[in-house]
């Protein structure tokens, strides 16, 4: 039992680690292309990606420890890399002499998130801080309500249902421009968050949306039919 509590709280960890180092990659300029990247062989799932990243044109593999980097970590960062046909980069905890060295060699680029935090203004650091909040509060469904119409639920429900950005484009009938321009006008209206999101992260949203949407919609009909129960039991009470 202790061993499975134990697995547990390593598993948050990890999470909260995979969550805070999107938010301080978004912070340093990149953009998230997609998380839990899975790389194929012949139809088989060979290795996972942590995070794939792009910056500058340039697409990167991202590996996250929630603790201290070590030449397995490094080695498999550059392996995983290597497959995917992207540049290596492993964020982590802290690293020591031995793995900075390695990593060297393989050309493993590592993000320390102890030296990270430490030359954050107070305003960057809220601001993850927050980003990260919004995000657990999706995950449990805890989203701030704001008014859609028919076409922005209809928008949502192509979005869950859709394979990738292109076929969301497609079914959409928009390109990437009108795309964006339209999350920009629903994050203005509070509708989605803010900050970036990746197609999986606004897939996941989109799904979270529609199903506060339905239970909102139910609650909505209940109370209509208690009114009206409400109304038939007076009019019998009155006769």
């Amino acid at each position: 039992m202790e061993k499975e509590k134990e697995g547990v709280k390593t598993g948050r960890r990890g999470i909260s680690a995979e969550r805070i180092a999107r938010r301080m990659l978004e912070s340093k300029g990149f953009s998230i292309i997609g998380t839990n990247y899975k790389i194929k062989s012949k139809g088989e799932n060979i290795a996972e990606i942590d995070i794939v990243a792009e910056k500058d044109g340039e697409r990167y593999a991202i590996e996250v420890k929630s603790g201290k980097a070590s030449l397995s970590s490094i080695r498999q960062t550059y392996a995983n890399a290597k497959l995917a046909g992207f540049r290596p980069l492993l964020i982590c905890k802290k690293s020591d002499e031995a793995a900075k060295e390695a990593a060297k060699k393989l050309g493993v680029e590592i993000f320390e998130m102890s030296e990270y935090h430490l030359l954050l203004e107070p305003e960057e650091l809220e601001s993850i801080v927050k980003n990260c909040m919004e995000e657990v509060m999706e995950k449990y469904g805890y989203m701030p309500y704001a008014f859609m119409s028919n076409k922005d639920i209809k928008f949502f429900k192509i979005l869950a249902e859709a394979e990738s950005i292109e076929d969301a484009l497609n079914k959409l009938g928009i390109d990437e421009k009108k795309f964006g321009e339209k999350l920009s006008k629903m994050a203005k209206k509070g509708i989605i968050p803010s900050r970036s999101l990746s197609f999986m992260d606004l897939k996941k949203y989109s799904m979270a949306v529609i199903s506060q949407n339905e239970f909102y919609e139910r609650i909505k009909r209940m109370e209509k039919e208690i009114k009206e129960i409400k109304k038939l039991l007076e009019k019998l009470l009155n006769i």
